[in-house]
């Protein structure tokens, strides 16, 4: 399909503003009376910008059930964090400075974060906005919420260092996860689209973390069998509900597509008006993104993943489907980390590229280094059977 089922309007380039790429290590911690487990970051270097189709490749192959994955990927790609009541900027600010603990770190941290979403006049509509209730998530204390009030406990990081809870990371890369699955399901496969995305969560290492996240889906993908035969990886998309199903599911996805579609645009654009929305059904849309006046925004990898998967559904490129995992994907990633040089990253994201449908492709190069891996070990396997067999005939 050449023309993608969602409607945007005409391309206008966002500025990839630069981010943070820290070292990490993992601590077990104590909060509001509970053990977390939290990364401790410290700045290491800065990404520029994210490789080509990043958010249709490593991004959805994270296991976030495994915190040395997680840590790996932020090592290579920066740290994800929610947009929502200003923690992309807050983060981005402790790396340069985080020198102040508290005596009461709870209530102080607490308050830090109420403060930052009622002061985000978007934040604030936000949380005034039933549809939008997915982002109650993050006020959780094992959540930015709690990620405040670890930043102020004494004893935890060296001030140099500022501290994310892991299940911080996890919430923010599921909402990233399943934007990137609905949304480019919904380009790639039109109306077969939730079918498509419950079939790709129910055989992900991630379906529990969804699960618990997006509560919405979890009568939907009790009804999927991934095991079918019709819902198999190679044809994504083929298994056909009844109407009445298609309803009941379409009106489970309704307040996730609004609360994702938000969480995007929320990641480009922090700011309050002047900026208008062109409102579709599965995605809203900044038509206006003039921000001169307003304060300037920091650079984070949410934010550049963002409009990367906003400048993937509006190109006129065709769709592929990767043969190790099935998904939809136009750009194959090469590059398996983030640029730590602005030039690279704009000749990256600004090259021409060849539309020709790449039939027998692979969304990224990892994918193609794990099936040439599967066949070596058969040839190896095989090699090793007749040898078995040659020594078998002798012994006869």
């Amino acid at each position: 399909m050449n023309h993608p089922a969602i409607k945007v309007p005409a391309p206008m380039a966002a500025e990839i503003r630069p981010w943070t790429l820290p070292s990490c290590r993992e601590k077990n911690i104590e909060i509001f009376g509970m053990e977390r487990i939290a990364i401790i970051c410290k700045s290491h270097s800065t990404a520029y910008g994210i490789p080509s189709g990043f958010s249709t490749g490593t991004l959805l192959d994270v296991d976030l059930n495994d915190s040395k994955r997680i840590i790996q990927f932020v090592e290579r790609y920066g740290l994800p964090t929610t947009p929502y009541a200003g923690q992309s900027e807050r983060v981005e600010q402790r790396f340069v400075s985080n020198e102040i603990f508290s005596d009461n770190p709870e209530d102080m941290g607490s308050r830090i974060w109420y403060d930052a979403l009622n002061e985000s006049e978007r934040s604030y509509e936000i949380s005034l906005n039933q549809d939008c209730a997915l982002f109650n998530n993050f006020k959780d204390r094992g959540c930015s919420k709690g990620t405040e009030v670890a930043n102020l406990t004494e004893g935890i990081r060296y001030k140099k260092e500022q501290v994310i809870l892991l299940d911080d990371l996890v919430t923010t890369m599921a909402f990233m996860q399943l934007a990137t699955l609905l949304f480019t399901g919904k380009a790639a496969y039109g109306d077969r689209a939730y079918d498509y995305v419950l079939h790709q969560v129910c055989i992900s290492q991630n379906k529990e973390i969804i699960e618990n996240r997006f509560s919405q889906l979890r009568m939907s993908l009790q009804m999927v069998d991934a095991s079918e035969p019709q819902l198999a990886v190679a044809k994504p998309g083929t298994f056909e509900m009844d109407e009445g199903t298609k309803i009941w599911v379409s009106n489970q996805f309704k307040t996730i597509e609004v609360a994702l579609a938000t969480f995007i645009d929320l990641a480009i654009n922090p700011q309050p008006e002047p900026h208008a929305f062109i409102q579709e059904q599965t995605l809203r849309r900044m038509v206006n993104r003039n921000l001169n006046g307003q304060n300037p925004i920091h650079g984070s990898l949410t934010r550049a993943w963002a409009i990367q998967l906003l400048e993937t559904l509006e190109s006129h490129f065709s769709w592929n489907t990767c043969r190790e995992c099935g998904r939809p994907y136009k750009f194959r990633q090469q590059r398996m980390r983030a640029y730590v040089k602005q030039e690279d990253a704009n000749e990256d994201r600004f090259k021409d590229r060849n539309n020709a449908r790449d039939k027998n492709g692979y969304c990224c190069k990892a994918h193609e280094q794990r099936i040439r891996r599967k066949k070596d070990k058969r040839i190896s396997n095989d090699q090793m059977d007749k040898a078995a067999r040659k020594m078998d005939e002798r012994d006869q």
